[in-house]
């Protein structure tokens, strides 16, 4: 039993976090190996050592049946419950804290519409991926003051940097046909101000 330094043991690798959020994902699910591998997209030999791991510690009970073993958390593991499934939660919450944050500074009668697109929409985001981020607003002296503002705050807490497109309303209806805009209506998330599409 360890009780000092071992969280690198049991989360030293990716495979023990892609299986254990996958397993937090489906509360109450349980799992073959092979059927957690293939939700989790590891392959079953990675799945079946990191599974014995996370057994050691307790975290994940193995019962065979058959010629298979079912899996399931330990709902009574010290480290799944006061570390683990809160650092899944809190990843869980880091877009809802962003936007709450952008809204924070956007939030204005000066801007008519804010809203996030692009691969952090669809969650394809690289780890140097940008925060593509939409502004319309009459005053873009104003609007580009603002950016800049919360643009700081959002590289302190997340590492993150934004890309701002900024258009007035007249410049944003004129080029609603454009492959920009109509990419933006198509795939976005309204931070704050009226729907992008009624603009």
């Amino acid at each position: 039993m360890l009780l000092h330094r071992y969280l690198e043991d049991v989360l030293g690798n990716k495979a023990s976090i892609i299986l254990l959020r996958t397993m937090i994902n489906y509360q109450g699910k349980i799992f073959t190996i092979r059927g957690l591998a293939e939700e989790a997209k590891v392959t079953p030999n990675e799945a079946a050592l990191t599974i014995h791991d996370l057994e050691r510690f307790g975290i994940v009970k193995i019962q065979p049946v058959g010629r298979a073993y079912q899996l399931e958390l330990n709902k009574k593991s010290y480290i799944l419950d006061k570390i683990i499934e809160p650092m899944i939660e809190s990843e869980k919450n880091t877009m809802f804290e962003m936007l709450e944050l952008l809204k924070k500074y956007l939030d204005t009668t000066k801007i008519f519409s804010a809203a996030i697109f692009g691969s952090v929409v669809k969650g394809q985001e690289k780890i140097d991926s940008d925060i593509d981020l939409l502004v319309v607003s009459n005053d873009h002296g104003y609007a580009i003051k603002q950016i800049s503002e919360v643009a700081e705050q959002i590289f302190s807490i997340f590492h993150g940097s934004i890309s701002p497109v900024v258009f007035t309303k007249k410049e944003f209806k004129a080029k609603q046909k454009g492959s920009l805009i109509r990419s933006i209506i198509d795939n976005h998330i309204l931070i704050c101000g009226f729907s992008i599409e009624t603009l």
